[in-house]
């Protein structure tokens, strides 16, 4: 379908990669097999040592005949931030997605997420629903809250890489990818931009498919990478009190909550000084029904139960 004759904006599909040599190609497939393509994609090459680079190349050659522009950039910094970042930088579309190198479109997201800004002019974030393919086999789709998105985001990352489309001029005035920040860079940026109050639209239906990987940051449990999630918490709360949003210490309650629920994951996988530390850092300073919300989290979470939230998240909102 032709892409000018629907909306003079442009949309880049900008994608990470570090050794995907063969699942690169899955992500790349359904990007050109869209009903509406975007302008341009892009690819960076983050320090892959398998043919991934190659492979790519040799795929961008094959379809060099579809009008759309292809970019194969690298990126020597390691990190998806780093990567994201330079596709950011050499981006030419008014509108930018973030896909991730093994996940898959559904072939009408663009055409969707074009429709809804063409229909609300003003638009900053359109987002949509993700299904998420367990390294078991199961699946699942996180509950989807664009009405609510602060909640939404910091509970359930309503703004993953393969679930928005945002656009370029309002990234870049929240600060873009952070590049020294090693995980939940994506729930990180994602605080930043609702902060800044975006318009944003939904769309309330899968339009993406993820797919978990055995080397995914959480595929080898939160220990491996102790105090790098810690680091970023920290981080948030500092843009938290820097802000002019309304609703400060909500959001910074809520922070909270997803330090008890990272404790619990460090006491179910042996880690129970992290465990310990974290949950006294957690506590610290808080009244007394702050302290009943926080443990009890951490004990229902520990037992290996899902969905603290459901039950807690009532008071959170008073």
């Amino acid at each position: 379908m032709c892409y000018f004759c629907i909306m003079k904006e442009k949309v880049s599909v900008i994608i990470p990669v570090h050794n995907r040599e063969e699942l690169v190609k899955r992500s790349l497939d359904s990007i050109i097999s869209q009903t509406v393509l975007p302008f341009e994609i892009i690819v960076v090459d983050n320090a892959s040592s398998d043919n991934t680079y190659s492979n790519v190349k040799s795929w961008m050659k094959r379809y060099i005949h579809k009008g759309v522009n292809l970019k194969l950039l690298t990126e020597n910094k390691r990190g998806a931030c780093a990567a994201r970042q330079k596709g950011l930088e050499n981006a030419e579309g008014d509108f930018l997605i973030f896909f991730d190198s093994d996940d898959e479109m559904h072939p009408d997201l663009l055409e969707s997420a074009i429709e809804a800004v063409k229909n609300n002019k003003d638009t900053d974030i359109v987002c949509w629903k993700s299904r998420i393919h367990k390294l078991d086999g199961s699946t699942r789709i996180p509950p989807f809250m664009p009405d609510n998105a602060i909640e939404g985001h910091l509970i359930h990352t309503l703004l993953r890489p393969q679930g928005y489309m945002v656009r370029k001029d309002f990234l870049i005035k929240a600060g873009g990818w952070t590049k020294d920040i090693k995980v939940w860079n994506d729930f990180e940026l994602g605080l930043r931009l609702l902060l800044l109050q975006p318009k944003i639209i939904g769309i309330d239906k899968v339009m993406s498919e993820i797919y978990a990987q055995p080397e995914s940051i959480t595929g080898s449990g939160f220990s491996q990478k102790e105090g790098e999630w810690e680091i970023t918490l920290r981080e948030m709360e500092k843009t938290i009190e820097n802000s002019r949003s309304e609703g400060k210490e909500r959001i910074e309650r809520i922070l909270d909550y997803r330090r008890a629920i990272l404790a619990a994951h460090y006491y179910r996988e042996g880690n129970k000084k992290a465990a310990s530390l974290l949950m006294q850092e957690a506590l610290n300073e808080k009244g007394i029904k702050e302290k009943i919300l926080l443990l009890f989290s951490y004990l229902y979470t520990r037992k290996g139960w899902r969905g603290a939230w459901r039950l807690v998240g009532p008071a959170y909102r008073i």
